[in-house]
């Protein structure tokens, strides 16, 4: 049960991880054009960055997806080695 659970959560945040990079691309690229798709990731990504904005507000715009890459990631490593100290 534990391990169905953990690997439940290694999805989530890698799922999350891939949103926020996707994010990161695609204010990058498309430069203030608002389309379909990065309104999508905005509306997905937004819970993530505003506490993060509200935490460090002074922080320029590529610190936050790379602080919540490294954070997302840092959590999936955690979980991995929950998982096998615990099969």
């Amino acid at each position: 049960m534990v391990q169905e659970i953990v690997t439940a959560l290694n999805w989530v945040l890698a799922i999350a991880m891939w949103l926020v990079i996707g994010r990161a691309v695609l204010d990058w690229l498309t430069r203030g054009r608002r389309t379909v798709i990065h309104q999508l990731f905005h509306l997905l990504t937004e819970p993530f960055y505003r506490p993060l904005r509200r935490l460090l507000p002074d922080a320029p715009p590529l610190s936050i997806p790379l602080t919540l890459i490294l954070f997302f990631l840092a959590l999936r490593i955690v979980l991995f080695i929950t998982l096998s100290s615990v099969s």
